[in-house]
């Protein structure tokens, strides 16, 4: 297996814990040559403005639960996409365990309307918000392009969400047999880590590391019955 693609992931968290290094030294000798790391604040975006990681792209955004996420950062996002330094905006969603909603639904229009001016892709963060996020696209930006980060719902949000150019970024945490079936037949989606979060059930490291993302693809083939990556 060689020359697969870690859709999400947060390049600059594993760095401030020592192990980036060594980590994507893992991956690559796993067959991984190529992340799509987030930045979700000022400090992260710094950090990733002044590396060159050969098969890093990233990509910006104000978290809607993140704690080190602030609007304050809106100018900084602003010039990003602008000067064209990050391939997408994301990741910005809904997330219930954030009681300030007002605050979550207005920074994450803007965000899109950002991505519209600019023709960006974006990355969504959604916990137990799929309804909400999907009538505000249905109402104000139906011509969306992105993915829903670490999808893992049903087969009628599945279903819903094929009305939008949004495919299904996938990680350790599956959504039902079912639904992967559908997403992978459907032919958008991607695969990710999100490490060092999202940590497999069967993997007994404290955190999720890059090299996991092989966790993914077997599992992924376990559930289609074939093999996808050779």
């Amino acid at each position: 297996m060689k020359n697969i693609r870690d859709n999400h992931c947060h390049l600059e968290e594993i760095y401030r814990a020592g192990r980036l290094d060594t980590e994507l030294q893992a991956a690559r000798e796993a067959g991984v040559t190529g992340w799509l790391s987030s930045a979700l604040c000022r400090e992260e975006m710094e950090w990733h403005m002044q590396q060159n990681i050969a098969g890093m792209t990233w990509c910006a955004g104000i978290h809607p639960y993140y704690d080190k996420s602030s609007e304050q950062d809106w100018d900084f996002l602003v010039e990003l996409a602008g000067s064209r330094k990050i391939a997408a905006i994301g990741e910005i969603g809904f997330d219930k365990r954030n009681d300030k909603w007002e605050w979550q639904k207005k920074i994450l229009l803007m965000q899109l309307e950002l991505a519209r001016e600019f023709e960006l892709p974006v990355i969504f963060h959604v916990v137990k918000s799929y309804n909400e996020l999907y009538k505000l696209l249905k109402d104000n930006f139906p011509k969306v392009r992105g993915f829903l980060h670490g999808f893992n719902s049903s087969m009628d949000v599945f279903e819903a969400f094929n009305s939008f150019d949004l495919g299904y970024s996938l990680n350790a945490r599956l959504p039902h047999d079912k639904v992967v079936q559908a997403i992978i037949m459907r032919g958008y989606w991607e695969i990710e880590t999100d490490a060092p979060y999202a940590k497999p059930a069967n993997f007994d490291g404290e955190y999720n590391i890059l090299a996991n993302l092989l966790k993914v693809t077997g599992k992924i083939e376990n559930i289609m019955g074939k093999k996808i990556w050779k």
